[in-house]
């Protein structure tokens, strides 16, 4: 599960910070998980134990960014008023934002597909480049 929530991880690069975020500290939670029950064979109750309590709290604090998403996905599609930094971005596409709004929310979002930039953006710059 760790090695799939790291290609997961990578993935999440071209998403968001939260999404990243998420996989980021599932990925140790795992590998706690991992240890705690490989300690526990060998018959080392305590470590393991510190273990567990370590894989908690690296699984707590992906729960809370994964409700934080969720809020904030329903915030933006009951159209509210107000929105929490963090939605998808073609979540802000379908409630029909302007374009000024959609700049200044990825901002706020920590949105990282501006960083790493896609294929088609490669070949796209790549072909202005050669013309």
């Amino acid at each position: 599960m760790g090695l799939l929530c790291f290609v997961y991880m990578i993935c999440a690069l071209r998403t968001n910070l939260v999404f990243f975020l998420i996989f980021l500290f599932l990925i140790p939670a795992f590998g706690c998980l991992a240890g705690a029950y490989w300690h526990l064979a060998l018959g080392d109750a305590a470590t393991a134990t510190t273990l567990q309590v370590a894989a908690g709290a690296c699984t707590f604090i992906s729960d809370l960014l994964g409700w934080w998403i969720f809020f904030a996905i329903l915030l933006a599609s009951l159209d509210f008023p107000f929105q929490l930094p963090g939605m998808f971005y073609s979540y802000v596409l379908e409630v029909k934002v302007s374009l000024a709004d959609i700049s200044f929310f990825l901002d706020l979002v920590g949105d990282l597909s501006h960083i790493i930039k896609g294929a088609s953006d490669r070949a796209k710059a790549k072909e202005e480049y050669s013309a």
